[in-house]
């Protein structure tokens, strides 16, 4: 790398008066200074077109795009990434923030590596609104051709934290059909690219109640498409494909735990749940699985109770 390359630090906002200066003042403090920063608000219904006009409005490194329509997150990146100038992207949620040195750390990994690496990510922090606890993410790390890995195990990147070479979205765009495509885009960038990692704590995800991930059936719908579009991809290797069963068995298992045990939503897990048993009809022999969707029919009052009590 000659001299030093510019970074496009992308902004997708959507309501978030409450939270953006943090996430904004973490771009801007950050100890490398050669970027530049897009916010891209998704037509906003709070006060958050007049706060960032008041606040950044005049601020040379920041370029606002206020949208009057909320179009969802896959279009609000593919619009900041139509404007990016930067030779590496990040992405940044308007609640979350980045800690001071994460693009500096980053591209000194990039330095060190070959061109066929296109993402470099990091740890992270889940910083508990309602608690105010601060507590770093137990996941694997990863180098190298991560596809298979996440085929078979899902995602263990944590969000936020993947610096990204601008030109894996030449390969790769993000799917407006999509409100928000999250992991997927780790999945399709590992079909082309490989992955690095820098070994320490580089952002904060920010656990509140209107967190984007916390509409569970649009984010199951969604990861479900996803995989299944994926594993019917005929660019996907033959030896990648081996992984569908394991990997949406998990996804509908999983879901339907979360969504009996934490949402009480209990027609959603038993839908989940008999679609593990679908993809593997072996599951009939899982007692979890097997308790789960027969409690699932008891009424919600008394079933409430018996969780509490679990």
């Amino acid at each position: 790398m000659n001299g030093k390359p510019l970074v496009t630090i992308i902004i997708p906002s959507y309501n978030h008066v409450k939270y953006i200066e943090q996430s904004v003042n973490s771009a801007l403090s950050q100890t490398y200074k050669n970027l530049e920063i897009i916010i891209v608000d998704d037509g906003s219904t709070d006060a958050t077109h007049d706060l960032l006009n008041q606040v950044y409005g005049s601020n040379g490194r920041v370029r606002l795009v206020l949208n009057k329509k909320n179009r969802g997150q896959s279009t609000v990146m593919n619009q900041g990434l139509a404007i990016a100038k930067g030779q590496f992207v990040q992405q940044l949620s308007s609640d979350d923030w980045l800690l001071p040195d994460k693009i500096s750390l980053q591209l000194e990994k990039f330095e060190e590596i070959g061109n066929d690496v296109g993402v470099v990510y990091g740890r992270g922090y889940r910083y508990f609104e309602d608690s105010k606890e601060l507590r770093e993410v137990d996941l694997s790390m990863c180098r190298g051709n991560i596809l298979a890995k996440l085929a078979e195990n899902g995602n263990f990147i944590f969000p936020m934290s993947p610096l990204f070479r601008r030109e894996v979205f030449d390969k790769v765009s993000f799917d407006e059909s999509y409100s928000a495509q999250g992991e997927a885009i780790y999945v399709l960038i590992s079909l082309y690219y490989n992955f690095d990692y820098v070994d320490e704590p580089v952002a904060v995800m920010r656990d509140h109640s209107y967190n984007a991930g916390k509409n569970t059936s649009i984010l199951y719908e969604e990861v479900w498409r996803y995989w299944e579009e994926f594993f019917s991809n005929p660019i996907v290797p033959k030896e990648i494909r081996k992984y569908k069963k394991a990997r949406m068995r998990k996804l509908h298992r999983t879901k339907g735990f979360q969504f009996i045990g934490e949402n009480y939503d209990f027609r959603m897990g038993r839908r989940c749940l008999l679609n593990a048993v679908k993809v593997d009809p072996m599951l009939i022999f899982d007692f979890r699985v097997v308790g789960s969707i027969v409690f699932s029919f008891l009424p919600i009052e008394i079933a409430k109770i018996a969780l509490r009590f679990r």
